[in-house]
Formats: C-alpha cells, sequence, structure tokens
C-alpha cells in the first residue's frame, strides 16, 4: 500500500493500516486517488463521500477492495485503511486452496532449535507467552480460525488448544519456561487428501485425535489438554442416535470399554473405561448434536497426590503473587505463601469440600475480591490467586 511521505504512527493490525498525517483530509484522499489509480484500481465513485472533515472511499480491482476512511482531527488527520477483502495485498489466502501445511507456517525472527517433522513444528524463542500469542494471532484470523485459546495467557506458564475450520486443523501449544518458550504446532490439511481416499459409502466417517475418534462431519472441534484430564468438543449435523453408535463402536475398537450409558430423546451420557483412565462421552441434540467428551487419567492423578476423598472436590490454593495472600471459603480462612503452587501442587495449600457453588473471597494488600466457584464431585482445582481474585482451573 501506498503511505504519503508525512505519514506518522503507521501500524498494521487485524488487516488494516492506520496512521496520522499533518496533511489535511482532502489532500490525503487526492493522494489516494492518484497513487491506487496508478496501480490499476478504480474507484467506487457512487459510495465515495468527501468533505474537510471526513472521507470514506472504495477502491475496486480484480473482485478485491480496498476502503479507506479519513478523519480529520484538529491539526491532522487519522486515516484507516481496511485491506480485509484485499488477500493480495495482506498474504492472506484460503488454507484449502493454498495447500497450506506446517511448512508454511511462520517462526518468530529469533525461533531456534527449529524442527518441522510430518505435520508438526517445533522451536524455542526468547519471546514471552503473550508475545508468542500476538505473534501467531494474525495467523489463525486469515485462516477463519479461532484465536480465542491465544486470549488472555498472561496469567498462564502454558496453552493448549486445538481449532478446526472444517479443512484445516491446528492444534497449538506453547510453554513459557525460565529461559525460553518451547512451542509446538500441528496442522492437518485435511483438504490435501487425495479424493481417492474418500468414502463414498454414505456412512459417517472417521477422523484420529491423539487416539480419540471425531466424526468426518464435524463443523471444527476444539480441545483442551492437561497432565491429567483433557477435553474435546465438537458439533456435528448427525443425529443423536448415529453419534451414540458411532462412539459405542468407535472406543470400543481402541480399547475402551462401556460401563454406563444413559440416553433420553434429547441427549446421552457414555461412561467408559481403558488403559488411559475413564472417558465420559455427552451428546446434546439440537439444529447440531453438540458433542464433548471429557477423559481423565484416575492413575496419574492419584500417584500425583491431587484426588480428593470418594465424593469430595479438591481445591489447590495458587499465588501468584510475591505477598501472602488470605483466603476465605465456605466460612474457613487459609493464609496462602508468597508463589505458593507455582512450582508444584505438594507447595499449595489445599482444600476438600462437599460438591457446591461457593464464594472464595481473596484478600491482598489491604484489598478483597470475591468470586464464585462450582466445584463437582471427585474434581480437583487449581485456584490461581492473585490481586484480581481467583481463577478457577479444572487439573482433574
Amino acid at each position: 500500500m501506498p503511505l504519503p511521505e508525512d505519514a506518522e504512527g503507521v501500524s498494521y493490525e487485524f488487516d488494516e493500516v492506520i496512521f496520522t498525517s499533518p496533511s489535511d483530509v482532502e489532500t490525503l484522499v487526492a493522494f489516494y486517488r492518484d497513487a491506487l489509480f496508478t496501480d490499476g484500481w478504480q474507484e467506487l465513485s457512487d459510495f465515495s463521500l468527501v468533505d474537510e472533515e471526513f472521507a470514506y472511499a472504495e477502491f475496486e480491482q480484480d473482485a478485491e477492495t480496498i476502503t479507506i476512511t479519513i478523519f480529520g482531527i484538529g491539526e491532522s488527520s487519522e486515516t484507516t485503511i481496511d485491506l480485509s477483502s484485499a488477500p493480495s495485498l495482506t498474504g492472506a489466502m484460503d488454507a484449502a486452496s493454498s495447500g497450506m501445511t506446517i511448512a508454511d507456517w511462520p517462526t518468530p525472527p529469533d525461533a531456534t532449535e527449529v524442527d518441522v517433522s510430518d505435520d508438526t513444528l517445533s522451536f524455542k524463542t526468547a519471546l514471552s507467552l503473550v508475545d508468542v500469542a500476538e505473534f501467531y494471532r494474525p495467523i489463525y484470523q486469515s485462516m477463519n480460525l479461532d484465536a480465542g485459546c491465544l486470549e488472555d495467557v498472561a496469567d498462564y506458564s502454558s496453552v493448549s488448544c486445538s481449532y478446526s475450520n472444517g479443512d484445516i486443523t491446528v492444534s497449538f501449544f506453547a510453554f513459557e519456561g525460565f529461559d525460553a518458550t518451547e512451542v509446538e504446532i500441528e496442522v492437518i490439511n485435511y483438504a490435501l487428501e487425495s479424493s481417492a481416499d474418500e468414502d463414498d459409502s454414505g456412512e459417517l466417517g472417521v477422523d484420529d485425535e491423539d487416539g480419540l475418534p471425531l466424526p468426518d462431519d464435524r463443523n471444527g472441534y476444539s480441545a483442551e489438554s492437561g497432565e491429567f484430564r483433557r477435553t474435546i468438543a465438537l458439533f456435528s449435523p448427525s443425529d443423536l442416535a448415529t453419534l451414540v453408535e458411532f462412539y459405542q463402536t468407535e472406543l470400543a475398537s481402541r480399547g475402551w470399554t462401556l460401563d454406563d450409558a444413559e440416553e433420553t430423546e434429547t441427549e446421552a451420557t457414555l461412561r467408559f473405561s481403558g488403559a488411559d483412565g475413564e472417558l465420559v462421552v455427552t451428546l446434546l441434540a439440537g439444529d447440531e448434536t453438540e458433542v464433548v467428551l471429557v477423559q481423565r487419567n484416575q492413575a496419574a492423578a492419584e500417584e500425583a497426590g491431587i484426588l480428593p476423598p470418594s465424593g469430595q472436590a479438591r481445591l489447590f490454593l495458587v499465588n501468584f503473587t510475591e505477598d501472602e495472600l488470605t483466603v476465605t471459603i465456605d466460612g474457613e480462612t487459609i493464609q496462602v505463601p508468597p508463589s505458593a503452587g507455582m512450582e508444584s501442587p505438594d507447595d499449595a495449600p489445599q482444600l476438600d469440600l462437599p460438591p457446591g457453588t461457593y464464594d472464595v473471597t481473596t484478600e491482598v494488600g489491604g484489598s478483597s475480591v470475591t468470586d464464585e466457584i462450582v466445584v463437582g464431585p471427585d474434581e480437583s482445582w487449581a485456584l490461581l490467586l492473585d490481586e484480581q481474585g481467583a481463577l478457577p482451573l479444572q487439573m482433574y
């Protein structure tokens, strides 16, 4: 994109170029009419609006559109150029049509120990977890992938999630250590699969996600994983009965044993056990069928000592500050030492409670915040504590 010589504070974010200029509105409009016409762009004059304090103009070329908005503010003008409908200028392309693979994924300039193997990219970087998330946010957006897992990562030392837009699935993991942030990204482009491999039988096909089956007609999915628990959520146009049969068949073939099944016309809950612990599949009928798989590794949780007494819930109080905190819950007040639980749950004060809803009051530095949490039977939670209150994170 051409910029006037007096452009100041130029930034590019979310497919928009933004800058200020001491030139007036009409001068900037004249600049872009001339520069873009030279580059082959045609102004859609029916949509143009120009006066001394405001201008709006659209330019078109080869089915792409540039939109320019200019506001006169005091002695300067602020210009916003929207390039979201001009992928040839932003480099954004449809992931499926471009044949994107893991080899096309960028890495931060300081990345070290970069390794690309099969569908997986791994590397280390000196960037913080927050900066890594910001680096990859535009990539997610350009491929119409939900970037929700890259939001609000400042309070965490790691992030792990998977999202799909139907054609391409991206599994993202990053861990911020003391010396570097370790990143691993897996990209699977289903659009690149040969049509000869497609199942033309009309039956519901299956894709694999780390040993768990997903129906091939799903409209994307999301996944979260931890040391003792992982969750996969998806929507499918298949009806409830079809998906119940799908999971009973596919999980049995993977060594899972169906222990219990509850089913009505609108919802179903399937409980399985296997070598990797317990697995609960919940299905809810609607315009599409919502499916949630929750896998818990009881043996690993027991070995780590995080399991609550049977039927109870256990809370680990993790202090993210360098000050002592006071936490009041269910009538009990607990002193939480600075940085308690940051290295290991063994260092965190813990509390066992009956399942239910509780108010948690966190006091630090003379101020207090009260939050509400909900815990279920046989669950383990970390309460991440700081001046802003208590953030619950389910461990098991």
